[in-house]
């Protein structure tokens, strides 16, 4: 990230975002997207709620994230209270931009999880 006025409590601004948030996709694809980014404010203020404890959760561990390694995601995922469904991509950062059908697939098969316990539980 590259800090801009106020620095880590400013804005924000990804470096090199075709290597670290596309890196998965044509250059052209990159290139288009990078276009789209803006800076943006960091989040670095303590959460007071933590819905994770009450709403059913699932992680999508991106195995080629240049950003965050595949084993930071899965101790961010196992440091909760409870567990998470874990679903795996093997792609980047942006399986919203690279993995788009398959994405899908995981959220409906999550969603009819969640579903069909909650459906249990009544």
């Amino acid at each position: 990230m590259q800090f801009h006025k106020h620095g880590v409590n400013g804005l924000g601004t990804m470096v090199d975002p075709e290597q670290y948030l596309f890196n998965d996709l044509d250059a052209a694809t990159a290139k288009k997207w990078t276009s789209t980014l803006t800076a943006a404010p960091v989040m670095n203020s303590p959460l007071t709620h933590s819905p994770y404890d009450v709403l059913p959760c699932a992680y999508l561990v991106l195995e080629k994230d240049l950003i965050l390694p595949k084993e930071y995601q899965e101790g961010m995922a196992a440091s909760q209270s409870k567990p998470f469904t874990i679903y795996r991509a093997p792609c980047g950062h942006s399986p919203h931009l690279s993995w788009t059908d398959e994405l899908v697939v995981k959220i409906e098969e999550f969603g009819n999880q969640v579903l069909a316990e909650s459906s249990t539980a009544d």
